[in-house]
């Protein structure tokens, strides 16, 4: 009897053929396509006695909030159903299983879950597979574990999928049915949104402040520097809360004094060493390409993938920047496979051994690196990416960069100045970089200023002060990168003392894999939008974190929140706590919100948001709590329209003067009779209509769900391709059929 692998995506089974070589005919392989199975939606949930919109959906009403599921149901998805059924035929004959889902926790449930669907009770094994390089391929397929010790990692990835469903599901459907335009809620995008919105308003309601840096010009007989002065004390008059000079008559009787006589009170040179940074997590990657190439969260992970996938570095979705200590023997291997410039090959020294390759510091994966298989051919973001994570592994192998640190403290005037300088001894690993600097070096432009070499006691001459004008300044903008680095590092972000502590050891808001399709899901909803690299919050975003607040619903934009759920997260992977303690808590949250929800007011439409307008109504259409919201058209200055806040309920109403009226669209019935054909895909049991194009070529329509398909080619009794459906637009409140595809 066979033994089956299956792989999560296509990608992934390809490497694993090629990286097993001869032995691969020992095996079945086949893959999924990401999950193939998804939760099912809350109508599968509600009662049948729950009254429906015309396209069959059932209506939006607070009555039947809050939906918490006794038993979960998981449905195949529309596209993957003819891959699960391959999938199934295999299992028939199998003896055992192979898990090749990716090297994190929705990895281990993406096939665990395809497994329990069909009640596979063989053995299973699990491959754990950092990289896709045959030389990975082999190591990990030599060394195959049980599937059960992953156990805790399939609860934590079905925790957090049943988390956010409850969440977004119900707070969703609370918020958009009290305000009558939709407004999604989620467990990680709503906490990182209120990050945005506070930061923007931190902004623009900043006053800037002037003060005051002071500096002497001093002269010594080995050259010319300036000192700052440095205050006995910033607690009294002149000085703000921040210590600060604020008085410009103090400012300018200080600098009167950098004049005359004066001495070095004390000189300090000390030689310092600096190790190459630490190799890239994807975080850490992030927030550089974000700085140096404008590239977005998602356009990252997305270049790190292809890359994982075309061998060339190993598994992005990590939140470690350390490397295995038995994996430093790869290095001469690695290195012979990088575009290494001549003058540095010199310098690599492979037995030298950083810091970086710390066992006790691995999580579930390691840093992002170099495989060692070949990068040629690499274009656009792909090679400006592997450049990053190539050299960064290279500098682990080079000499530490060596400079003087110069401090000095000159007694002038009766005042005490300061001077800082810096002297390079050996650029050692920063001559991979050249002149490019990176973050984690660049510091205060104080400290490398020229500074001459000095000694306790010279004599130095004052030639005169200054007061120098200085403004505080605002926060900055979220960009893709910090925002990244602020989620990744929530700590910072709360006031409360002891949240604040416990934070900074453990927790973030998401994880790496899922921090960039949360930003890109927050514009995608129009509550944040770009400008530039900039990320500023909407007036509709603004609009959802006010209305949380003033319910007493602040805490589900609260990042401790999501953080602290987060760690049970964290520790439902590492098999500390059952996931029943996140999803009750999560679920007794949600419940008493609702609640609040039920009897607070209802969200106003956002102030100056241009295309919003303050009405809302009953829906004329629809009973219960249904509302319809006046919008202004996007394309169309001065058109407005009216929205129901049961989606799909029913067409978008035309405006009568400021009030709601005839549906759009509306259509007689159609009574027409159509012979009937295949039975739907989709719907079992509903037989299609033979129906034709405006061209005259026969297709099947499904008068339940609206799906068309061709006839199959062999068998026109059959149904054959599916018609495409249209993408939404942003935005966009249905998805509906396309027109079809000319058949090759």
């Amino acid at each position: 009897m066979p033994t089956v692998i299956i792989a999560e995506k296509p990608s992934m089974a390809r490497a694993i053929r090629e990286g097993l070589g001869a032995q691969a005919r020992n095996y079945e392989i086949t893959n999924a396509f990401g999950h193939i199975l998804e939760q099912a939606e809350p109508d599968a949930y509600l009662p049948d006695s729950v009254p429906k919109t015309a396209k069959g959906k059932k209506v939006w009403r607070m009555e039947d909030l809050p939906i918490m599921p006794a038993e979960w149901k998981k449905f195949p998805k529309r596209d993957a159903k003819d891959q699960l059924q391959k999938i199934g035929s295999l299992l028939k004959t199998a003896d055992t299983v192979i898990n090749a889902g990716d090297p994190d926790r929705e990895g281990q449930l993406l096939i665990d879950e395809i497994l329990e669907h069909f009640r596979y009770r063989g053995r299973v094994q699990r491959v754990w597979l950092k990289a896709l390089d045959t030389e990975n391929v082999r190591k990990a397929f030599a060394a195959l574990e049980s599937n059960e010790k992953y156990r805790p990692l399939r609860d934590a990835a079905e925790a957090r999928s049943q988390s956010d469903w409850v969440v977004g599901m119900n707070l969703s459907r609370a918020v958009t049915v009290k305000s009558g335009d939709l407004f999604p809620l989620g467990r990680v995008q709503t906490p990182t949104l209120a990050l945005v919105v506070r930061r923007d308003l931190a902004i623009e309601h900043f006053v800037p402040r002037d003060y005051f840096e002071v500096f002497a010009q001093c002269q010594h007989a080995n050259g010319a520097f300036l000192a700052k002065w440095e205050p006995r004390g910033t607690d009294g008059p002149g000085f703000d809360e921040e210590g600060r000079l604020i008085d410009r008559k103090l400012a300018d009787a200080i600098a009167a004094k950098a004049s005359g006589p004066g001495r070095v009170s004390r000189f300090e040179s000390r030689e310092q060493k600096q190790a190459a940074p630490l190799p890239f997590s994807l975080s850490a990657l992030q927030k550089v390409a974000s700085a140096r190439f404008g590239m977005s969260a998602q356009q990252v992970l997305d270049t790190c993938q292809a890359l994982y996938e075309k061998k060339v570095t190993t598994y992005p979705r990590t939140d470690c920047r350390y490397l295995p200590e038995e994996q430093h023997s790869d290095a001469p291997r690695i290195l012979r496979a990088l575009p290494v410039p001549d003058a540095i090959k010199g310098m690599l020294d492979t037995g030298r051994k950083h810091a970086a390759w710390n066992n006790a510091k691995i999580t579930a994966h390691n840093a992002i690196i170099p495989t060692g298989q070949s990068a040629a051919g690499l274009g656009g973001d792909e090679a400006r990416l592997f450049d990053l994570i190539w050299k960064s592994y290279v500098a682990l192998f080079l000499p530490k960069y060596r400079y003087r640190s110069l401090s000095a403290l000159v007694d002038l005037g009766g005042e005490t100045w300061k001077a800082t300088g810096r002297q390079d001894i050996d650029p050692g690993w920063k001559r991979l970089y050249g002149n490019i600097s990176l973050d984690e070096e660049e510091g205060d432009d104080e400290a490398r200023a020229p500074l001459p070499v000095l000694q306790t006691g010279d004599a130095v001459r004052g030639q005169g002060g200054q007061a120098q004008v200085k403004q505080t300044k605002p926060p900055a903008r979220f960009t893709d990168g910090s925002l990244i680095e602020a989620m990744s590092n929530i700590h910072k972000f709360v006031e409360d003392p002891a949240a604040k502590a416990r934070l900074k050891e453990t927790s973030g808001l998401g994880t790496e894999a899922t921090r960039a399709s949360t930003i890109e899901g927050l514009i995608q909803r129009q509550y944040l939008q770009k400008k530039g690299k900039q990320l500023i919050s909407t007036a509709k975003g603004r609009a959802l974190i006010a209305y949380l607040e003033s319910q007493d619903l602040a805490e589900f934009a609260d990042p401790a929140t999501t953080a602290r759920w987060e760690d049970l997260l964290s520790a439902v992977a590492e098999g500390r706590v059952p996931a029943e303690k996140l999803t009750a808590a999560v679920a007794d949250t949600v419940r008493a919100a609702v609640a609040r929800l039920k009897q607070g007011a209802a969200l106003a439409a956002p102030a100056g948001g241009g295309k919003q307008n303050a009405a809302t109504l009953p829906c004329p259409l629809c009973k219960g709590d249904a509302t319809v919201r006046r919008l202004e058209s996007k394309t169309k200055k001065g058109l407005f329209f009216w929205a129901c806040s049961n989606q799909d309920a029913h067409p978008l109403l035309a405006d009568d003067h400021g009030k709601p009226g005839e549906p759009f669209g509306t259509r007689q019935p159609d009574n027409r009779t159509y012979d009937k054909g295949p039975d739907c895909a989709h719907c079992h049991g509903t037989a299609t209509q033979a129906r034709a194009t405006s061209t005259g070529k026969p297709y099947y329509r499904c008068p339940s769900c609206s799906a068309a398909f061709w006839p199959d080619r062999d068998d026109p009794l059959k149904l054959g391709t599916e018609w495409p459906k249209q993408e939404p637009a942003s935005g966009s409140r249905t998805v509906r059929a396309g027109k079809p595809r000319k058949r090759a």
